[in-house]
C-alpha cells in the first residue's frame, strides 16, 4: 500500500508540473527563511550559557534617579559597591569587577591599541572563563600581570609561547594633578592564556589585567567615589539566596556610602533613592539589558527574538496557505480518481493518509531544496548579522531534527484541509456530474489569498516606515556641522601637552581650527551638574560639558544670545568646575548654556543673559546662549546643558580639516602625536563615520524586513499565479458564453482583474491597522521621528495590487481574447 501511495504521489507531482513547482518552490523559500530565523534565535538565546557554574551568577546594574532628571539605566555601578556587598550581605558568596580601558600595549617596538579588561584578581574564579594555560586562582594575583586570549597572544608573539613574555604599557594617569607620573613605561608579564571567547558572550576578554596594577588608568580617588558608576560588577549568590532580598539589604549600604558625597553637593536624597540596583542572571543579560547604557557588547532584546520568530512563522504560514490553496483548487481534477478509489473499497482514513503523505512528501522535497539555499546564503547571512552563524547537520543533530519536524509539520498543515475535503467526496454524485464543486471552497481560497497578502503588505509597510525613519534621522538638522571633523582622544596627554598639540595642529595648512572638550557628539554626553537659581529652593539637574573657546565655532553652533568665551578673559574660565567645595577663583566667572537650559530655568535666551546661578557651590554668570544641538542624533531629545571653559580636564580634541590634502594632514597629525606621546597609540576617528554607526541596527532590521517582504510577496504571487491559471481554465466556458451574449474583451479583463483585486484590497484593510499599532510603538524609541503618513500604507497596498495584476494579467488577457467557439467546445 505504501508503495502504491508513493507511486501515485510521484505521478501527481510529475503530471502537474506547474502546480508542483509552485508548491515546492514556495515551501522551500518558506523553510529556508525559517531555518535562518531559527539559527538567529538559537544564537541570541545561547549567550553565556556555555560558561560553567553560572546558575548563581548575576550582573549588578543600576538605575540613577537624579532630582530633576529622567531616570538613567546603566550596566555599571560604582567601584566600592562590590566590596561592601561581600562584607555586609551574607547571601553574597563572591563579587568581582571589570572595567574596559583603552591602553596602548608595546611588544618588541610594535604598538597595539587594545581594549583591556581591568578586573579584580578573583575575576576568573567568579566568572569561570576557560583558560588554556594558567591557574584561575593565581593567574591575576600578581599586580603587573596580564592574561591574553589565544588570538591576542598570537597577534603579540606569533607562534612563540606567550607565558612569561613581557609587554610594556604607558601609565596614562596618576593621582598627582600635575601629571608628573604620567607616561611612565610599565612592564607587564603574561601569566595566562585564555581560550578565545565565542561571539555569543556579553564579555570581550581579549586582554585581562588586575586592577591592582599601577597601569590602571583609574585613580584611587576615583575608585573610592560612590557617585561614579564605571564598573561592571558580577555577584555570586549563596545557594537558595533570594536576589530581591540581597537588593533590599543593599539599600542601607548605599545610604551610608553616598551620604558624604551627596551632602557635599547639597543634594537632599538618600543613596538608595539615587541608585536603584538590579540583579540580572548572568545568562539573561544579553536579552534583558538593552535598556541599560554601556553594555560591554551590543545587547539583544526579547522583542527582537519574538518579532523575528513571528515573521518566520508568518512566512511559513504564507507558504502553507499557498500549498493549501492550490491543493484545494486542484481537488476537482482528482474527483474521479477519489470516487473510483472509494468504489473499490477505500475508506476515508486511507484516502486522508494518502493525501497527507503526498503533502509531507512534497514538503520534504521542499526541504531538500531549502537546505542548499541555506548553504549558499549562509556566508552572506553571517556578514549581514556581523557574527558567525554555523550550522552542521550532524553536529547540530537536534536542530536538524527540529528542521525536519518543521518541514513535516508544514506538510501536514498544508495538506490537512485538502485531505479532509478530497476524502469527503460522494462517489455517485461525482461520477454522475463529473464535478467535485462544494459550497465554500472558493471562499476558502479567497481567505487564504487575503491572509497571504495581508502578511506581505504588513511587512511592506514596515519596510517603508523603517527606511523613511532612518532617512529622516540621517538628514535631521543636528544643530552642528559634522563634516570634515577628526576627533582625537587625548586623555594620555597632560593638560599642557594637550594644549601644545592643539596649537601645533592649528598651524597646519590642512587644519581649519581645533577645540578641546570633555565630550563630543555621538560619543559622550558629559557629566551632570546641579543648578540652583537665586531665590529658589529646588535643585535643577543639567548636563555639564567642558569646552574650549573655539568649540562652538568649530562645530558651527549658533549663538542665540550674548557672546562666546574669549581666550583673553580670565573670568571666562573655571577650574575644577564640578567639585563640591567652594572655589573662590570660580566666583562670578562665566558660563554658556543652551536654549533648552534657558527654557528649563523659565527664561527666554535674551532674558537669561547676565543672570547669576549657583552651580554646585559657586555663583557663576550666564554670558551666552548657544543653539540646541542633538548630541545623540534622533534618538534622544536635546538635554539642558551648561558649558564651562576648563581645558585642564578636556580629553577630546576635535580637529576641523580644510579638506585639502587630507592624507598629508593626517600624516602630520600622527607625527605630532608621536612626538608628544611616543608610547601611546593615537586613537582617532572621523565624526561622520561615527554618525554612520548610530542607526546600523535599525538599518539591519529594515533590510531584514525588506528581504522577508520580498520572500512573502514572491510566495504569495506564486500561489496567485497558480490559482489564476486554474481559475482561468475552469471559467473558460463561462467566459465564452459571456462573449456570445455581447461582453467585450475589456469587460472580461476587468471582471477577472476585479476578482483577484478584492482579496488584495481586503488584505490592505487587515494589514494597515496591525502595522500601524506596532510601527507606532517602534517609532516611540526615537525622540525625533516621522509621522505615520497614510501614503506609506497606500504605497504598500498599491504595490501589492500592482504585483498581483502583473502576476495574473497574462492569464486574464489570454482568456479574455479567446474565441467563443473554442471556449464553448472546452470540456
Amino acid at each position: 500500500m505504501f508503495r502504491n501511495y508513493l507511486i501515485t504521489a510521484a505521478r501527481n507531482i510529475v503530471r502537474h508540473k506547474l502546480y508542483s513547482f509552485i508548491n515546492i518552490a514556495g515551501l522551500a523559500l518558506g523553510l529556508a527563511s525559517a531555518i535562518f530565523v531559527i539559527l538567529f534565535i538559537r544564537d541570541e538565546t545561547s549567550y553565556d550559557k556555555w560558561v560553567p557554574d553560572s546558575t548563581r551568577l548575576y550582573r549588578l546594574e543600576t538605575t540613577s534617579r537624579v532630582p530633576g532628571r529622567t531616570a538613567v539605566d546603566d550596566a555599571r555601578v560604582p567601584f566600592p559597591v562590590s566590596a561592601a556587598m561581600q562584607e555586609e550581605i551574607p547571601e553574597v558568596a563572591a563579587t568581582t569587577r571589570v572595567i574596559r580601558e583603552g591602553i596602548t600595549v608595546t611588544v618588541g617596538g610594535r604598538q597595539f591599541p587594545e581594549g583591556v579588561d581591568v578586573v579584580d584578581a578573583n575575576f576568573l574564579q567568579v566568572v569561570r572563563l576557560p583558560l588554556v594555560s594558567g591557574d584561575p586562582a593565581t593567574v591575576l594575583m600578581q599586580p603587573e600581570s596580564l592574561v591574553l586570549s589565544e588570538d591576542t597572544a598570537r597577534k603579540f608573539f606569533g607562534n612563540a609561547n606567550p607565558l612569561g613574555q613581557s609587554v610594556t604599557v604607558a601609565k596614562a594617569s596618576c593621582d598627582k594633578p600635575d601629571g608628573a607620573c604620567e607616561s611612565t613605561q610599565i612592564a607587564l608579564k603574561v601569566t595566562g592564556v585564555l581560550r578565545n571567547l565565542p561571539s555569543n558572550s556579553q564579555l570581550v576578554a581579549d586582554v585581562l589585567m588586575p586592577n591592582t596594577s599601577v597601569a590602571d588608568t583609574v585613580t584611587q580617588e576615583q575608585k573610592q567615589n560612590w557617585l561614579l558608576p564605571w564598573y561592571y560588577t558580577y555577584v555570586t549568590l549563596a545557594p537558595g539566596a533570594d536576589p530581591q532580598a540581597v537588593i533590599t539589604k543593599l539599600a542601607p549600604i548605599l545610604d551610608r556610602g553616598t551620604t558624604a558625597a551627596l551632602r557635599n553637593l547639597q543634594v537632599r536624597i538618600r543613596g538608595s533613592q539615587l541608585y536603584q540596583m538590579h540583579l540580572t542572571p548572568f545568562t539573561d543579560v544579553h536579552l534583558s539589558s538593552a535598556r541599560f547604557a554601556e553594555n560591554m557588547t551590543p545587547a539583544g532584546t526579547w522583542v527582537t527574538v519574538y518579532g523575528t520568530a513571528t515573521v518566520g512563522l508568518l512566512i511559513i504560514l504564507v507558504a502553507c496557505f499557498n500549498f493549501m490553496n492550490l491543493a484545494t483548487a486542484r481537488a476537482m481534477l482528482r474527483a474521479r480518481e477519489i470516487s473510483l478509489r472509494k468504489c473499490v473499497g477505500a475508506d476515508r482514513w486511507q484516502l486522508m493518509t494518502q493525501f497527507l503523505g503526498e503533502s509531507v512528501l512534497m514538503a520534504l522535497c521542499s526541504l531538500a531544496l531549502a537546505l542548499p539555499i541555506v548553504e549558499i546564503l549562509l556566508p552572506a547571512y553571517d556578514r549581514f548579522l556581523e557574527r558567525p552563524i554555523t550550522f552542521h547537520y550532524l553536529g547540530d543533530w537536534q536542530l536538524s531534527l527540529m528542521i525536519v519536524a518543521i518541514a513535516i509539520a508544514a506538510g501536514l498543515i498544508s495538506g490537512v484541509y485538502p485531505a479532509l475535503r478530497l476524502s469527503s467526496f460522494r462517489p455517485a454524485a461525482v461520477l454522475r456530474t463529473n464535478s467535485s464543486a462544494q459550497p465554500g471552497s472558493s471562499r476558502l481560497r479567497t481567505v487564504l489569498v487575503v491572509l497571504q497578502f495581508a502578511v506581505s503588505i504588513g511587512l511592506g509597510i514596515a519596510t517603508i516606515v523603517v527606511y523613511k525613519q532612518i532617512t529622516f534621522a540621517r538628514n535631521l538638522d543636528l544643530g552642528f556641522d559634522r563634516s570634515n571633523i577628526l576627533v582625537l582622544y587625548a586623555g594620555a596627554l597632560t593638560p599642557r601637552s594637550r594644549e601644545t598639540l592643539e596649537h601645533t595642529l592649528r598651524s597646519y595648512p590642512g587644519v581649519s581650527t581645533t577645540a578641546l572638550s570633555d565630550a563630543v557628539p555621538f560619543q559622550n554626553q558629559g557629566a551632570l551638574g546641579l543648578i540652583r537659581l537665586p531665590g529658589r529652593q529646588d535643585m535643577i539637574t543639567l548636563n555639564r560639558i567642558l569646552i574650549g573657546p573655539d568649540f562652538p565655532h568649530l562645530y558651527g553652533m549658533a549663538l542665540v544670545a550674548g557672546r562666546l568665551f574669549s581666550e583673553s578673559r580670565d573670568e571666562d574660565t573655571l577650574s575644577d568646575a564640578d567639585g563640591g567645595s567652594i572655589f573662590p577663583a570660580n566666583e562670578e566667572h562665566n558660563i554658556l548654556i543652551n536654549v533648552a537650559a534657558a527654557a528649563r530655568f523659565g527664561y527666554t535666551p535674551q532674558q537669561i543673559i547676565g543672570k547669576t546661578i549657583r552651580y554646585n557651590r559657586n555663583f557663576v554668570n550666564i554670558v551666552g546662549v548657544l543653539g540646541d544641538i542633538k548630541f545623540d542624533g534622533a534618538r534622544e531629545p536635546v538635554k539642558p546643558t551648561v558649558y564651562f571653559n576648563d581645558k585642564s580636564r578636556t580629553n577630546w580634541l576635535s580637529v576641523r580639516l580644510s579638506g585639502k590634502d587630507v592624507p598629508a594632514t593626517l600624516h602630520s597629525i600622527d607625527s605630532t602625536w608621536r612626538a608628544l606621546a611616543p608610547d601611546t597609540y593615537l586613537s582617532s576617528y572621523f565624526l561622520s563615520d561615527q554618525f554612520g554607526t548610530l542607526y546600523r541596527s535599525d538599518e539591519r532590521q529594515g533590510a531584514l524586513f525588506g528581504v522577508f517582504v520580498g520572500i512573502a510577496i514572491f510566495i504569495a504571487c506564486l500561489g496567485l499565479f497558480g490559482v489564476a491559471a486554474f481559475t482561468a481554465a475552469r471559467r473558460t466556458k463561462e467566459i465564452g458564453i459571456r462573449k456570445v451574449v455581447g461582453a467585450r474583451t475589456r469587460d472580461i479583463l476587468q471582471l477577472l482583474l476585479w476578482q483577484f483585486s478584492v482579496p488584495v484590497l481586503i488584505a490592505n484593510l487587515i494589514a494597515g491597522p496591525v502595522a500601524y499599532y506596532y510601527l507606532h510603538r517602534w517609532l516611540e524609541s526615537y525622540a525625533y521621528r516621522i509621522t505615520l503618513n497614510p501614503l506609506y500604507f497606500l504605497t504598500a497596498g498599491l504595490a501589492a495590487l500592482g504585483i498581483a495584476w502583473i502576476t495574473i494579467i497574462e492569464h486574464a488577457i489570454h482568456v479574455a481574447r479567446a474565441k467563443p467557439i473554442n471556449a464553448l467546445r472546452y470540456e
